[in-house]
């Protein structure tokens, strides 16, 4: 995937029906989306674009979505990688480009586990808003991301390199094309 300046979908948008809205809960997005994924197991019919971190977090979000018939939600597969600052990942920032925005979690950094019915952790999830502009001078936009990673004991117990990271990006009702 290096290398490549586009972003791949994942599945086929020709197999959803007309009108159909994909809006999957926590628990069946990490059970039938993530968890196949990283496992490599079919996955159903989807609305997943796949793409590095690194590409990710080098453009703000409107530059990563098309918009289409008034959607307000994407997700994404991002391929993640331990490239960026660990003090700044620490606090829930994750910088943009080069200095034209960053995501931060919600003031609150503490990753909130998603549960099964037994009570067993199946991921965590992690809620960041973008802010356009520097860490000194920051303006809050309309873009928000809930981010998912499941526990490193997944990725052991199942023999696994490669981690991933499921996002998804949202755009808010009083969404300005101008910002």
């Amino acid at each position: 995937m290096e290398g490549q300046d586009h972003i791949e979908d994942f599945g086929d948008h020709d197999q959803l029906p007309i009108g159909y809205r994909f809006v999957p809960t926590d628990e069946e997005l990490v059970n039938h989306y993530f968890m196949n994924k990283v496992l490599c197991n079919p996955l159903p019919a989807s609305t997943f674009h796949e793409i590095h971190a690194t590409k990710f977090y080098s453009m703000p979000p409107k530059s990563l979505v098309e918009f289409a018939s008034d959607e307000r939600q994407w997700f994404f597969f991002i391929d993640d990688d331990d490239d960026d600052d660990d003090d700044e990942k620490k606090k829930g920032i994750r910088r943009v480009g080069d200095g034209v925005g960053f995501w931060h979690s919600n003031g609150d950094e503490e990753e909130k586990p998603i549960l099964d019915p037994n009570g067993n952790v199946l991921a965590f999830k992690l809620h960041l808003i973008y802010f356009s502009g520097t860490l000194s001078n920051p303006k809050k936009t309309h873009w928000s991301m809930d981010q998912y990673r499941l526990p490193n004991q997944f990725y052991s117990l199942h023999n696994l390199k490669e981690e991933w990271a499921v996002g998804r990006l949202r755009r808010g009702r009083d969404y300005n094309f101008g910002f």
